[in-house]
């Protein structure tokens, strides 16, 4: 009997070390014409995250323990796109960054997956084209549109060399990315033409019904990830509407309740964060119970530096100091500005939106030159867009304290004030203190009267 139990302890010790043995990735190629150093690789809920190594000839090599196999991402400077990864993979990648989607090829064990993921969006650009000429149209066009390039999608995936769960799984992938396309339809005619769509009755009953619990979706198909947020807004505005006396809260704990995946849950869960704000009168009783619905414990320490943000973030408290280089030479802290209003506009050289507010900003510089208060625009550019930088605010000229933050938006600056989406203005008063984390846009309307109000006040010191 201590014979077979030492056996069947050393065979489940063989077992453990020969999955962990295989539970990697083997990754190596090459990159042509790209001055790029590193390839970032990350999976959806970023619990991987990996630097592969580009060396002066472009090859890279690079062992890469994965949590479990799905979709991952890897990004090669702006360029970026999805990769399947499965424990014992060894696959090389070779692309040409001049033309980047369609020079990927890949090769050896887990090739045939991922090439036809390279063939797969070669057709989608070709069948969708232009965005405003692929969703101005009537709906019933749409609609049979996009059921042919289903079928067009169903045809190569049927003439591709994948079998069995791989297939199956593809499958699913061109049923979510129609489901999703079917969504999106109404917001991509809307900002192209300014008006909504009439939709038919039930025109949103296959994204209503869709499987809310499918984890292998969940894990692989970034459609499918997209569908559960969109349908979460779908029906919690539909119930809401129903119900004036429902929360988001009160929503969400009803729609997870016959959810088994605890990933899913945790998606749906994630979109109640934004409740952890001033605007929401709650906010502190909905703290705990937000707390209790989750499980994973990244997540749960995203929740409480959100709720420590709100509290930490409040009108009249201090605002956190920084140090940050400045433009034209040293560096910039916000003690040095004490005396002055601090507005503040946070930016970066690829973000579009920022770039449309530098006239506003500039104009705004201008109103208020040799007044009590400071225009500072931090970018959080990361160190490989250093040079851009230094280039583009000189070709902007807007004017004002130029600062680039440290660590981008993992700066503590950023951290406190729960950056995410830029850009976004916060405005201090003359003692440092927090006026309003969320400051209305240079462009916007009532900004210039804001500001005039704020100078023909008492000063705070």
């Amino acid at each position: 009997m201590r014979n077979l139990i030492l056996l069947t302890i050393l065979f489940g010790t063989l077992c453990s070390c020969r999955q962990k043995e295989n539970s990697y990735v083997l990754l190596s190629g090459n990159i042509k014409n790209s001055k790029e150093t590193i390839i970032k690789m990350v999976n959806n809920s970023k619990s991987f995250e990996k630097k592969v190594t580009i060396d002066a000839n472009g090859n890279f090599k690079d062992t890469l323990y994965i949590d479990e196999p799905g979709s991952y991402f890897y990004q090669i400077g702006r360029s970026y796109t999805n990769i399947f990864l499965k424990d014992g993979y060894d696959l090389t990648l070779n692309i040409d960054a001049e033309d980047f989607y369609k020079s990927t090829k890949y090769s050896g064990n887990g090739s045939e997956v991922n090439n036809y993921h390279v063939a797969r969006g070669t057709l989608k650009n070709k069948l969708v084209g232009d965005a405003k000429i692929f969703f101005v149209v009537p709906v019933d066009d749409f609609l049979l549109k996009i059921q042919k390039n289903k079928e067009a999608f169903l045809e190569l995936l049927e003439t591709s060399s994948l079998t069995g769960q791989d297939k199956e799984l593809q499958r699913k992938v061109v049923e979510y990315d129609y489901l999703l396309t079917r969504y999106n339809y109404d917001k991509f005619n809307h900002y192209h033409t300014k008006e909504h769509p009439v939709l038919p009755e039930g025109y949103y009953d296959p994204i209503r019904g869709m499987n809310m619990d499918d984890e292998e979706s969940f894990n692989n198909i970034q459609s499918y990830r997209n569908l559960i947020i969109e349908n979460w807004r779908l029906t919690s505005k539909e119930e809401m509407a129903k119900d004036p006396n429902l929360t988001l809260v009160n929503f969400v704990e009803g729609k997870i309740i016959d959810i088994k995946s605890t990933k899913i849950k945790d998606q749906i869960v994630s979109m109640l964060f934004r409740q952890m704000s001033l605007k929401n009168k709650n906010y502190e009783k909905d703290y705990p119970r937000i707390m209790d619905m989750l499980s994973d414990n990244k997540l749960k320490d995203r929740l409480t530096t959100r709720y420590k943000s709100v509290n930490d973030t409040k009108p009249e408290m201090p605002a956190p100091n920084f140090n940050y280089e400045n433009h034209k030479g040293g560096t910039t802290s916000l003690k040095d500005l004490k005396g002055k209003i601090v507005y503040v506009e946070v930016w970066a050289t690829w973000c579009g939106p920022c770039i449309k507010e530098m006239p506003a900003l500039t104009q705004l510089i201008k109103d208020f030159k040799g007044q009590d208060i400071e225009f500072v625009s931090i970018s959080i550019d990361s160190k490989n867009d250093y040079e851009k930088w230094k280039k583009m605010v000189p070709e902007k000229n807007v004017g004002g304290t130029q600062l680039l933050a440290d660590k981008g938006l993992k700066s503590d600056f950023m951290k406190a004030f729960s950056v995410g989406l830029i850009p976004r203005s916060i405005l201090l008063d003359e003692g440092g203190k927090i006026i309003t984390h969320k400051a209305p846009r240079p462009s916007a309307d009532n900004t210039k009267q804001y500001i005039n109000n704020l100078l023909n006040k008492p000063k705070k010191l």
